[in-house]
């Protein structure tokens, strides 16, 4: 027997906003129940359309303001109020930043009972025409005879009408239309579900999903688009491994790091930081707070390609990065000698084992660097409080995890924070991206 879906009220209702919310919405009361209210902000009375209930909160989206807060802003964006791209963007550049703060700092408090010994300053950058890689909904909608390009809508169910995008690097911006006209002619284009982007420093390069195989005629289409726009052009019918270049004179992606004289290859389905001048400054941080020397021995937990390893490499005496893709350890060691790096080393592990035993951990590590993903790190810090490292930095594009392992380390492996920082990676939205430094108090 199927539930009834619950009917909602047509009326509005008004309501007080009194807080934001970790996803950036506006947090309000109506009959002892909390509502989320997309366009609202602390201090606001709005009136506001429901959108879902459940037994627990519901859902609104702010439809008039009565008195408007001093940080709101006029979204700039022409998509914003029906593209999810983007949470943030009625919110002045400051507030976004001190709302990213205050989330690390609330869940630091109330999930760790933590507050570091100093914070680091805000890290930020440029606002607009930031993001160097994506993953763009592809849709023909019939009703409109169009294919729709772009991040979901705000109600996740659709894609969002757009032509231009004002967070995407520009050279992927300008792609958008143009993907609009090329799916349209295509035999298949009710089976391109997604358009996954990605910018090097000299071209972007798409990877087109496609859920049918690829008629001859529809190929000619692609070369002549990759042609045209200058880009390097991928299929993929399956999985992350059925990735294969349209164009036979296909070139590596890269990016550089002229600070550190560095380079990196990359394929486009690689995972690399979306903010690339973001990611400069977040490295130069991880320098100047690990304090490294020419006898530094660090192992760099959760390495990817070697975003880290590669930059600490020039400034400590051995780096060891672990990772558990294959496919991007291969991508860290080429890349290790593209920079003619001898003092570096990449192993693939799945870390959510214990390694006490592998061959890479048995050695004196004075410094240990940790990027987990969202679910954090806590299966590997065992092993880490198993070195004698005595500074920690842990990269986190999650509070609450970051949290929840800092209260272990703490409480279990005998560290302190010393310190903890926002880093603002993704501009206009909700995502919060922070470091913390830990140093050893016991043995």
């Amino acid at each position: 027997m199927t539930r009834r879906r619950q009917r909602l009220p047509q009326e509005p209702i008004e309501l007080e906003i009194t807080d934001l919310s970790h996803d950036g919405r506006g947090i309000a009361r109506h009959h002892d129940k909390v509502v989320f209210v997309q366009n609202a902000l602390p201090g606001e009375k709005v009136v506001a359309k429901l959108n879902r209930r459940t037994r627990h909160f519901d859902e609104a989206t702010a439809t008039s303001i009565a008195n408007q807060s001093n940080d709101r802003v006029a979204p700039a964006c022409e998509f914003y109020d029906r593209c999810n791209g983007c949470s943030m963007m009625h919110v002045s550049d400051g507030k976004q930043i001190e709302f990213k703060f205050n989330t690390l700092k609330s869940n630091l408090e109330k999930m760790a009972e933590l507050q570091p010994i100093q914070w680091l300053p805000h890290l930020s950058d440029r606002h607009w025409h930031y993001r160097r890689r994506a993953r763009l909904s592809v849709k023909w909608v019939p009703g409109k005879d169009k294919v729709l390009v772009g991040f979901r809508e705000k109600n996740g169910r659709f894609v969002a009408d757009m032509d231009y995008c004002l967070v995407l690097e520009k050279p992927l911006a300008a792609l958008i239309k143009p993907l609009q006209e090329l799916v349209m002619k295509m035999a298949i284009k009710t089976f391109i579900p997604q358009v996954e982007c990605a910018l090097s420093d000299h071209q972007p390069a798409l990877i087109m999903r496609h859920m049918r195989p690829v008629p001859e005629a529809d190929k000619i289409l692609l070369l002549e688009f990759a042609q045209h726009h200058d880009i390097q052009l991928f299929l993929q019918s399956k999985g992350p491994d059925t990735v294969t270049p349209i164009q036979p004179d296909y070139n590596a992606l890269s990016f550089d790091l002229p600070q550190q004289a560095l380079s990196y290859e990359f394929l486009p389905n690689d995972f690399i930081q979306v903010n690339q001048n973001m990611n400069e400054k977040m490295i130069e941080q991880v320098l100047s707070v690990m304090d490294l020397s020419s006898e530094a021995k660090v192992l760099d937990l959760f390495c990817g390609l070697g975003n880290f390893s590669l930059p600490m490499a020039r400034h400590s005496q051995q780096v060891i990065g672990v990772e558990g893709d294959q496919q991007l350890v291969q991508r860290a060691r080429h890349n290790a000698t593209l920079n003619k790096l001898n003092n570096v080393d990449f192993f693939t592990a799945d870390l959510t084992k214990e390694h006490s035993q592998s061959a890479w951990f048995q050695q004196d590590f004075s410094h240990v660097l940790i990027d987990p993903p969202r679910s954090g790190a806590w299966e590997v810090l065992p092993l880490i409080a198993k070195t004698s490292a005595d500074t920690l930095v842990y990269v986190s594009c999650h509070p609450a995890s970051l949290a929840r392992d800092s209260k272990c380390l703490v409480q279990e492996f005998g560290f302190e924070m010393q310190s903890a920082g926002v880093m603002d990676m993704f501009p206009h939205t909700s995502h919060v991206e922070s470091m913390a430094v830990f140093k050893r108090t016991k043995p």
